[in-house]
């Protein structure tokens, strides 16, 4: 039984989509009602990071576990890790950030994933680390900008990032969970072909659109007065810049 959490993300959706009548599948989320991936095989369970009772249940008869955590004020993969180990889960597959492996980043979020990961590694499960760069689904928050103003706001314009798309994490996640041996004890930096800023990509749609585009460089007070701002762009805006947004980032 491999187990997925974060069913409702980008990641651990396309995740789901892949192992999908192939594996015994058990997909975990805080709203069941929200997940969209089912068939032969596939049980959608209700749980939460700070309900124990309710990660026992996910984690029982599980031998893998692919796991997304994003709250970066409470200790979630240290509870996760702890239920799955007394459930006598074999292998957490860990979705993480390239950040982790740069010496200077300070930032909120980066911290978080390094305790993290030391986390994973002290707790005696097998483990493999997917470190990815900024997901290219990111720029889908950039829709409704372009459909009524032709505008693309964002905070960092000028920064390159070489952005991934979540399927293709999906994909080395899905082989991590799948090829028992292979892939444990083993960390993996997944990014994109080409590092690119956020007002390249603008002129780049614009280009593809056939229409005229305008960037424009949020600051982290109007990032933050937007409804839609979550607590992890929060947690980025009110660190200083984070290392893989200063200059250009592979």
């Amino acid at each position: 039984m491999i187990l997925v959490t974060g069913a409702t993300g980008p990641v651990g959706r396309e995740v789901a989509r892949l192992l999908c009548g192939k594996r015994p599948l058990r997909l975990l989320a805080r709203d069941p009602g929200r997940v969209r991936v089912t068939g032969p095989g596939v049980e959608t369970v209700r749980a939460d990071y700070a309900d124990r009772a309710s990660l026992d249940a996910a984690l029982r008869g599980v031998d893998a576990a692919l796991l997304v955590t994003n709250r970066v004020t409470e200790p979630d993969d240290a509870r996760f890790v702890r239920a799955a180990r007394d459930a006598g889960v074999r292998h957490v597959v860990k979705l993480s950030m390239l950040a982790v492996t740069e010496p200077a980043a300070d930032d909120l979020i980066t911290r978080t994933q390094c305790r993290n990961e030391d986390v994973i590694r002290e707790s005696g499960l097998a483990w493999t680390f997917l470190r990815a760069r900024t997901f290219m689904s990111n720029t889908l928050s950039w829709a409704p900008g372009i459909r009524t103003e032709g505008v693309v706001r964002a905070l960092y314009g000028t920064s390159r990032v070489a952005c991934v798309d979540p399927r293709d994490i999906a994909a080395v996640a899905v082989r991590a969970l799948t090829e028992p041996g292979r892939h444990e004890g083993r960390a993996y930096g997944l990014s994109g072909p080409e590092a690119i800023s956020a007002a390249d990509q603008t002129a780049q749609l614009a280009q593809i659109l056939g229409r005229p585009l305008r960037f424009e460089e949020l600051t982290r007070s109007e990032a933050l007065s937007w409804s839609i701002c979550s607590s992890v762009l929060r947690a980025v805006i009110w660190t200083r810049k984070p290392t893989w947004l200063r200059g250009t980032s592979g």
